[in-house]
């Protein structure tokens, strides 16, 4: 459909089409970019019930994106979004919640809106689950469970879920501490880019700690995760280089 389509079903009324109106100036797509205009095709959109432009607008009056920052005012488009089951807004009002200064800290409305989330297939959401639960955070501590949520998020392709497990492994914490087993979920994490895997696994050749001690492998994993953005990998990188680390 293109552009002149589109633009004239968004201007008969077409909720849908004033979403995909609102991301072309929201991007830059095929049109001069224009954030403000972005807004008003969503605020279009959103007053015929459309939840992903609420949603959308959401996230712009959250971070002031187009439109003046006010995070009252993205809380109650979350919330709109979230009732007519948006699995996006769900999630951000569970991420509100839980991380953005200057909302009330809420662990248990943000455990609520992540679980909701994570039912309608957001697998970041039962990720977050999975580590309220690992650490016990606005609610009671549960390994299990965790491990559990951390399985699941990582057979679907998290590799931040994989380094949790790997972790649980080499500590002791809901698994028989295991420093092979934990480096087996490191290594299928770090196939899949989690750099701190890739350090982890640096760290094993190093202290030989479930691997075979190799500095040339250490550099390897080190390497790898100092290049995705890891300062602690950089960091041992650098005492490697100075002679400090062998």
């Amino acid at each position: 459909m293109g552009f002149e389509e589109v633009l004239r079903k968004a201007q008969d009324g077409d909720a849908d089409a004033q979403v995909a109106m609102g991301y072309l100036f929201f991007k830059g797509d095929g049109v001069v970019q224009d954030r403000r205009e972005a807004a008003r095709w969503f605020y279009l959109a959103a007053d015929q019930g459309n939840a992903e432009a609420m949603c959308n607008l959401g996230h712009m009056r959250a971070h002031g994106i187009g439109v003046r920052l006010d995070l009252d005012k993205s809380m109650e488009l979350y919330h709109k979004a979230a009732e007519l089951g948006d699995a996006r807004a769900m999630f951000n009002l569970g991420f509100m919640y839980s991380d953005v200064e200057g909302i009330e800290q809420d662990w248990e409305k943000a455990y609520h809106w992540y679980s909701k989330a994570a039912e309608a297939g957001n697998i970041i959401a039962l990720y977050r689950m999975g580590v309220m639960k690992e650490e016990g955070r606005g609610i009671p501590m549960d390994l299990p469970t965790a491990i559990e949520f951390y399985s699941r998020c990582f057979e679907g392709g998290f590799p931040k879920a994989g380094y949790r497990l790997g972790m649980m492994n080499l500590e002791g914490r809901g698994f028989p501490a295991s420093a092979d087993k934990a480096s087996r979920y490191f290594i299928k994490a770090a196939e899949m880019g989690s750099e701190d895997a890739m350090c982890e696994l640096g760290k094993m050749h190093l202290s030989g700690q479930g691997m075979t001690h190799s500095l040339s492998n250490a550099k390897k994993w080190l390497i790898k995760a100092a290049n995705r953005g890891s300062a602690e990998a950089s960091d041992l990188l650098g005492r490697i280089n100075s002679g400090e680390l062998k």
